[in-house]
């Protein structure tokens, strides 16, 4: 799967290439499923339990969300590479630039909370909605407090685009490329734009994928789909930079 070196990184990629990646991300989990759904469940479960800490739990589930993503990304690079994948590979965050990834982490809390905040003071009340919805009310009461939060609504969705851009791709970066997380968060977010077809592609496919995933019992679908999702990551990260590395900072790339 690994594509040849090229200068013109982050490389423009055809549209069709985004569905390419999640029949990667496939072949990939198939070379040893049980461990990798396994290692999400576990992995999954930590994160879900820092968030039941009180006060500080949603944070710092936050924060341990890139070490995930780097794991799995480590873990899909050992299995592209034709090695044998252990379960100590899916800690290579932990081990490895934990305080860069957890400060991708922190970017991402930092923009939840900020567009969280510009929403309610548009006038978004999530909490009414569901009130609203739970207690039936009259159904034109109901459409005014929707037409209410509309425009919250989409501009939250504007101001969350780019925060997803910017983070899709920076844990990556910041395992293999060793790149500081402002250059990891910038050169994610022009890799995202500028392969905007194909990650448009990508994510439908996904989305069609976790929603199958989604109408299994219990949701162990999830168990599949989400490896999938992060071996789908991993492909679209070789086929956009492969090579790629920031060469002002000193590398953190992990050995495994």
């Amino acid at each position: 799967m690994t594509t040849a070196s090229n200068q013109d990184i982050p490389r423009k990629v055809a549209a069709s290439q985004g569905f390419h990646w999640v029949a990667a991300g496939f072949r990939l989990y198939r070379k040893n499923p049980l461990l990798l759904s396994a290692a999400f469940g576990v992995l999954f479960g930590v994160v879900m339990a820092l968030g039941l800490i009180p006060v500080v739990g949603g944070s710092l589930s936050e924060l341990a969300s890139p070490l995930m993503v780097a794991g799995f990304m480590a873990a899909y690079r050992v299995l592209d590479g034709g090695g044998e994948l252990e379960l100590p590979n899916f800690l290579a965050g932990v081990r490895g630039p934990a305080i860069p990834l957890m400060a991708v982490g922190a970017v991402q809390l930092l923009g939840t909370l900020l567009i969280g905040k510009i929403m309610l003071g548009m006038g978004f009340d999530p909490q009414a909605i569901m009130t609203a919805a739970q207690s039936q009310k009259d159904p034109v009461e109901m459409q005014a407090l929707l037409n209410q939060a509309m425009p919250a609504v989409f501009t939250g969705l504007l101001l969350f685009t780019p925060l997803i851009m910017a983070t899709w791709f920076a844990p990556a970066l910041i395992l293999f490329g060793g790149a500081r997380p402002a250059t990891a968060l910038g050169v994610s977010l022009k890799a995202v734009a500028r392969n905007w077809a194909a990650m448009m592609v990508n994510g439908i496919t996904l989305g069609l994928l976790l929603f199958l995933a989604a109408l299994v019992p219990m949701l162990l679908g999830l168990l599949v789909a989400m490896p999938v999702l992060f071996g789908s990551l991993y492909a679209s990260y070789q086929a956009i930079f492969a090579v790629w590395a920031d060469e002002s900072a000193p590398s953190n790339v992990v050995s495994l």
